[in-house]
């Protein structure tokens, strides 16, 4: 990327870095909002919780929670627990943002899901490190904007959506799934591959097992020591 980009240029690049999160996120949210609604929230409540939680699959297990009579709590903390995985993505991120300031660093954290992250890895390296606070808050700021968007959406748009979705609703739960895993096969050379050929086996043994579940959890933990150690 130009040395001489200007911050709204780099800016605008991030957020048409973000058309492909976009277009994974919108159909996901309006799903989430239509959730929510039929789980008794009203539709205020639903952004409220895609405004502040951005969590993507995270949210769908809060709701899940909340429905089956978990206290609020409870749900919350279960979905900070899944949640922990973004620990991880701003360890590995950290070095190529090391000129930001702390203000600028917890801006970007917030805004870091599975998606962001994915496309922030295969693309950071190649612009100017002065630049990158920038590209990816348009990166983010896309990624948000959608998401929230689409969340009122679906909350507003209530039966009637659902009605109208009911047929894509397989496919919508394998779309975030889906983009991440796009968006990291760029980015899948040397140690990264080998951390995710690992993560695979992990996750596909668990599953094979019945305990899905405790397969992310193995996996989250032990292929990044598989890409770290195996040169």
């Amino acid at each position: 990327m130009n040395l001489q980009s200007s911050p709204g240029r780099v800016f605008a690049s991030g957020l048409q870095s973000g058309l492909p999160i976009i277009a994974g996120y919108y159909p996901v949210a309006v799903a989430f909002g239509i959730a929510a609604s039929a789980a008794g929230l009203s539709v205020w409540q639903t952004l409220l919780v895609s405004v502040l939680v951005f969590a993507g699959a995270s949210q769908f297990v809060l709701i899940s929670f909340l429905g089956s009579g978990v206290s609020l709590l409870g749900a919350a903390l279960i979905t900070l627990g899944l949640n922990l995985r973004h620990l991880l993505y701003g360890t590995n991120l950290s070095p190529q943002l090391s000129t930001l300031s702390t203000r600028d660093h917890l801006l970007v954290a917030f805004g870091l899901t599975d998606e962001v992250f994915a496309t922030a890895q295969a693309r950071l390296q190649n612009i100017a490190a002065h630049r990158r606070f920038w590209w990816l808050l348009g990166l983010e700021v896309a990624a948000y904007t959608s998401w929230v968007s689409g969340t009122w959406l679906g909350s507003a748009g209530g039966n009637w959506l659902a009605q109208q979705l009911g047929l894509l609703q397989p496919a919508l739960a394998f779309a975030l799934p889906a983009l991440f895993f796009a968006l990291l096969l760029p980015a899948c050379k040397g140690p990264t591959l080998r951390t995710v050929l690992a993560a695979l086996l992990l996750t596909a043994g668990f599953q094979y097992l019945g305990m899905s579940a405790t397969g992310i959890f193995v996996a989250a933990l032990v292929a990044p020591l598989v890409g770290l150690l195996w040169h």
